[in-house]
């Protein structure tokens, strides 16, 4: 198994988000969020559309090592919220790539409590290379 250990990236820790990693055996990515109180709405819980940036986050990860570091750009992305997330609550980010092509991949992307572990939002994206089909 090899796993390789992405650098940092200041959106990443602006969400929250340390310990990136993907495995090369499984295609598994991860990355931990801590969300902090800036990320919050009105009523005490995480912005929905920061999750959707974790998410968005982690599946870029998997996008950049699963398909060959090839430059690519978030084309669609779909994202169902189950359960709200607090301040300092830790989320486990996972994706993996479910399919590719010549000019797309497609990602499915977690954000799963680390207590408990419930599903906390699920995405499924999109994303399309822009080499034109080849790989770099």
């Amino acid at each position: 198994m090899k796993t390789i250990r992405p650098p940092p990236i200041k959106a990443r820790e602006w969400l929250g988000g340390t310990d990136p990693s993907f495995d090369t055996d499984t295609g598994i990515g991860r990355i931990r969020y801590v969300p902090t109180e800036s990320l919050l709405n009105p009523a005490g819980t995480v912005l929905g559309g920061y999750l959707s940036a974790m998410l968005d986050d982690v599946a870029g990860l998997v996008t950049w090592y699963g398909c060959g570091e090839r430059s690519f750009a978030t084309a669609q992305m779909s994202t169902s919220f189950l359960r709200g997330a607090k301040q300092d609550e830790v989320l486990i980010g996972k994706a993996m790539v479910t399919g590719t092509g010549k000019r797309q991949a497609f990602i499915e992307a977690l954000l799963i409590r680390e207590s408990g572990d419930k599903i906390v939002a699920k995405a499924t994206l999109v994303q399309t290379f822009l080499d034109g089909g080849e790989k770099q």
